[in-house]
């Protein structure tokens, strides 16, 4: 047998193996990504909807599932957790539509307390929780829609044009929700005794 006969054979016998290799890795990237995806999915949706809501974790799962589903039509040059804030947003509207329509009312279950440290005045920890749950309540008594750009621009940080994209809006919509958002947190806030004077500044443009 010749030198390159000899190779070809070996190219051939080792093909199935390089196979094999190049499926394992793809495996292997494939279960880094959709862990990377519901990591970004559980922090987004807890920012959106809230995780102390009895509902989290079936939209946390809903969401989770969507992105996994979609990730062929996923652009690669796009931001993963823009594209994933946009499916978190999007069941979140779908689900806020749902409980509308049958319940008639927002759900406003108090969060978890969290654990007091024994080293801090329990009577400040109180407070300190007291006044989270009514910040989230407040939160929760603004439309989805307003929530969402608060949230997204207040709380997230992220820029106009970013969030324009998430709620698939235009750049004057979102400032529109957004001044209209602040304004009424800024009324419910006014309204309530644990913020009072703090909450009486002028809303931001």
């Amino acid at each position: 047998m010749s030198v390159n006969a000899s190779l070809r054979k070996q190219r051939i016998q080792a093909a199935p193996v390089a196979r094999a290799v190049r499926a394992l890795e793809s495996a292997q990237q494939e279960e880094r990504l959709e862990e990377r995806i519901f990591t970004l999915v559980f922090r987004q949706m807890n920012a959106l909807w809230g995780r102390w809501r009895p509902d989290f974790d079936d939209l946390v799962q809903a969401a989770s599932e969507q992105a996994v589903r979609s990730l062929p039509s996923f652009r690669r040059d796009s931001e993963l957790a823009t594209w994933t804030y946009k499916i978190c947003y999007r069941t979140a509207m779908r689900h806020r539509r749902w409980s509308t329509r049958w319940f008639r009312r927002f759900t406003l279950d108090a969060p978890e307390a969290e654990a007091i440290d024994a080293s801090s005045n329990a009577c400040e920890t109180l407070e300190e929780a007291e006044r989270v749950a009514r910040m989230r309540g407040a939160l929760d008594r603004l439309s989805q829609k307003l929530r969402a750009v608060v949230v997204l621009r207040d709380l997230e940080g992220l820029e106009i044009v970013e969030i324009a994209e998430i709620v698939n809006s235009g750049e004057a919509t979102v400032r529109s929700r957004l001044r209209d958002g602040r304004r009424r947190l800024s009324e419910l806030l006014r309204a309530d005794p644990y913020f009072g004077m703090a909450a009486r500044g002028e809303v931001r443009r």
